[in-house]
């Protein structure tokens, strides 16, 4: 039974890969000392290259979408771990393994927000949770991509497009999703994604936040 547990640590560190700091690195900066602040794709974007902002995205959304299929696949890899280690251990059901899917999903995204090698500080956990939504359910997904790629397209602010999505898709979850569970979690991870958003709240507030829009028009001047 401890098989699970082991894998909600891995999807933990999984989480937590520093992604966008260490492409920072690449390049020879420390993303966390321009714009923002955040690890995330959009400040990579911002302050290191388009290409780099969207190599960010994927691994990130990669690193949720592995998380959730990591642990719903919990019972196979159990059976090869005691098998490569030749111990008496047939493929067993895990009980509550929901639990421990949505479980994974959490530590995925406090892991990417709260990463223990860049001291507990790093991204807003869009990309990741988007990529754990893809797998709990892709049609949630697909609808939520759109509700951020529509609000983009008008205001051109990133934080608003994500708060949107974020605040869309736990309806879209419990509309269309009959598993109660996934659909609680996904509920609880759209409002820690806000939560994580509060600054740029604060500045959307003030009409203080960054807007690719303002940033075009000010690069043609």
């Amino acid at each position: 039974m401890w098989f699970p547990y082991l894998l909600l640590a891995i999807a933990y560190l999984l989480g937590s890969l520093p992604t966008g700091y260490l492409v920072g690195r690449w390049q020879g900066i420390d993303i966390r000392l321009l714009g923002s602040g955040s690890t995330g794709a959009t400040n990579v974007w911002r302050n290191v290259g388009r290409v780099a902002g969207i190599t960010v995205f994927v691994v990130d959304f990669a690193k949720g979408a592995i998380a959730i299929l990591m642990m719903q696949s919990a019972e196979f890899l159990q059976s090869l771990v005691f098998n490569a280690f030749v111990l008496e251990q047939t493929r067993s059901p895990i009980p509550n393994l929901s639990l421990f899917v949505i479980g994974a999903g959490m530590l995925a995204l406090i892991g990417h927000s709260r990463p223990v090698w860049l001291g507990f500080k790093g991204g807003k956990s869009v990309a990741t949770g988007v990529g754990i939504l893809f797998v709990l359910n892709w049609t949630v997904a697909i609808a939520a991509l759109g509700v951020w790629l529509g609000i983009m397209a008008i205001w051109r602010i990133v934080s608003l497009s994500s708060i949107s999505a974020a605040m869309i898709a736990p309806i879209l979850m419990w509309t269309l999703q009959s598993n109660i569970a996934y659909s609680i979690f996904v509920t609880v991870g759209c409002m820690f994604v806000i939560w994580l958003h509060r600054s740029n709240i604060e500045r959307l507030l003030n009409g203080t936040e960054f807007s690719f829009k303002s940033d075009q028009s000010n690069s043609t001047n």
